[in-house]
């Protein structure tokens, strides 16, 4: 999946905080990880994975600081509870292009 950048700028901001009625998307922080490493460590989720081991806190956690340092990680979190319910992020962005691969 690929999203074209509408704005003319070379620079993008791949971490935006959106807040609509239901949820809020905020750029993801170091304080996120227990959040999402309780779901991800159920090892099921990642059975047909291409890194099922990642269930692993020490392989997550890798996992983490790479979306970290990315600088184009996102949280969703239930703005009802304040809960973070998932994650998301760019996997390959090219400002000359002005593609982000999802």
């Amino acid at each position: 999946m690929w999203w074209e950048c509408s704005t003319s700028s070379s620079a993008v901001d791949l971490q935006p905080t959106l807040k609509g009625d239901l949820v809020e998307v905020r750029p993801l922080r170091p304080d996120d990880f227990e959040a999402l490493f309780a779901p991800a460590s159920d090892p099921l989720i990642w059975k047909d994975h291409f890194q099922p081991d990642r269930s692993k806190r020490e392989v997550f956690q890798k996992f983490f600081d790479g979306a970290i340092e990315s600088k184009g990680a996102l949280v969703v979190i239930e703005r009802s509870s304040g809960r973070v319910i998932g994650a998301s992020g760019y996997r390959k962005y090219d400002g000359a292009d002005r593609e982000a691969t999802l």
